[in-house]
């Protein structure tokens, strides 16, 4: 007998098999009291071991070991081991209480199951439904009023009565914004793991980012609700993140430093000065002498890393900048300010790229004087080559294109031929 053969006689066997049992039924005297407690038995029996197989099965796929089984769930599974919610399980998060909702979320993972065999997983992953509330409120409280530290104003109870949801301001809190961050794509699985997490995963990325805050109260002072959009609410690829939403809007974030220095004008529903929500603000001490907006220049040339702590473009910005993998497990060039060394270059890079920095330096500094005065006379402000490095904070040396300096005034403009010590 050949293949086909054995295989055709198979499925007669199994046709007659279930033909013969059929026929059993049909010729069961279903009136005998035995033969029904036998039925019985036998349906009660099938319905133990069904309901065992699925609780089994349900079981077995909600636990964190088999969320993180998969590769392409790497950079989720790091992240989720080294935040606080570490002790979580997945399913509890992101899946609603009641066994409907737990079937229900079984039945849809079927789809992520089918693009995990047949290796069809987009690029990159990203949730599209939230974390509801409900999820949040069997561990935490609606009635926190101020943060651990005791220096933030959080009424949580008030942002619940909003309908605002937990996720617009605690996104990055199990899984650092890596989506966000441009992070969790094909080509960084590899990188996405236990040793690399101090460098991947920082607070800035788990805490609640005061942009949210800024941003937020700002819109909510348009008239506006914007936590009714999801996409709002949620951490979405770069390329995917709205035209509204985009971090390239200086003036806009100027605008907004600038009303939690306490220059806003008007009145608003919520005030956007820093006091609104800090019981208090450390000021630093040098800060606090007089003629500090003419001088500080001097202080970040030698203490630039201590400046961005509070200056950071981070701090101030709802939506974080997308960077790749590469660039943050090798830095390069890249000074790292953490081990900062004085360097007015470094000075000049970093406070050009800072929207706290750019909202002043776009304006002139009241040392510049009168137009015409100032214009005669700066030499003398400009004499050796350490004080021509000053300068070039806002100024460039030459026109170019590339580079973001506060004022589109160069040195070249006028000095055509030259400067002495230039560079």
């Amino acid at each position: 007998m050949n293949k086909e053969d054995e295989i055709i006689e198979g499925k007669a066997k199994r046709g007659s098999v279930i033909k013969r049992l059929w026929k059993r039924f049909k010729t069961t005297d279903w009136k005998d009291p035995l033969n029904r407690w036998k039925l019985l038995f036998f349906l009660v029996l099938t319905f133990i071991g069904l309901a065992g197989g699925s609780y089994g099965a349900i079981a077995a796929t909600s636990t964190n070991t088999f969320c993180a089984s998969c590769h392409e769930m790497s950079p989720e599974a790091v992240t989720h081991k080294v935040t606080s919610h570490s002790q979580v399980n997945c399913v509890d998060c992101h899946i609603k209480p009641g066994i409907d909702n737990k079937i229900k979320s079984k039945i849809g993972a079927m789809k992520e199951l089918y693009h995990h065999v047949t290796r069809t997983v987009p690029n990159p992953i990203y949730a599209h439904k939230k974390v509801e509330d409900v999820v949040c409120v069997k561990c935490h409280s609606f009635n926190r009023m101020v943060t651990a530290t005791g220096d933030l104003i959080v009424n949580h109870e008030g942002h619940i009565e909003a309908e605002i949801p937990c996720l617009t301001c605690h996104s990055g809190v199990a899984h650092a914004k890596v989506v966000e961050r441009g992070l969790n794509t094909h080509d960084a699985y590899d990188h996405w793991i236990e040793e690399n997490a101090d460098i991947l995963v920082k607070t800035a990325y788990t805490s609640p980012n005061m942009g949210t805050c800024i941003d937020c109260h700002d819109k909510v002072n348009q008239g506006l609700k914007p936590w009714e959009d999801i996409s709002y609410v949620m951490s979405s690829p770069p390329s995917s993140i709205e035209e509204g939403h985009k971090v390239d809007d200086k003036s806009y974030t100027s605008n907004l430093i600038l009303q939690g220095l306490g220059k806003q004008h008007g009145d608003v529903e919520l005030s956007m000065d820093c006091l609104t929500c800090h019981l208090e603000v450390a000021t630093p001490l040098n800060h606090q002498k007089h003629g500090w907006n003419e001088n500080h220049g001097s202080y970040a040339l030698t203490d630039l890393n201590n400046c961005l702590t509070c200056h950071e473009e981070a701090k101030w910005i709802k939506r974080v900048a997308a960077t790749s993998i590469d660039e943050i497990l090798n830095p390069g060039s890249k000074p790292n300010l953490e081990f900062y060394v004085p360097d007015i270059f470094v000075v000049k890079s970093e406070s050009r790229n800072s929207i706290f920095c750019f909202t002043c330096h776009t304006e002139r500094p009241p040392g510049h004087g009168d137009d015409e005065e100032w214009l005669t006379g700066h030499a003398d402000f400009a004499e050796t080559k350490q004080q021509k490095r000053e300068c070039y904070v806002c100024h460039d040396y030459e026109k170019n294109e590339s580079q973001t300096a506060a004022t589109d005034v160069y040195c070249m403009f006028c000095h055509r031929t030259g400067l002495k010590d230039a560079k």
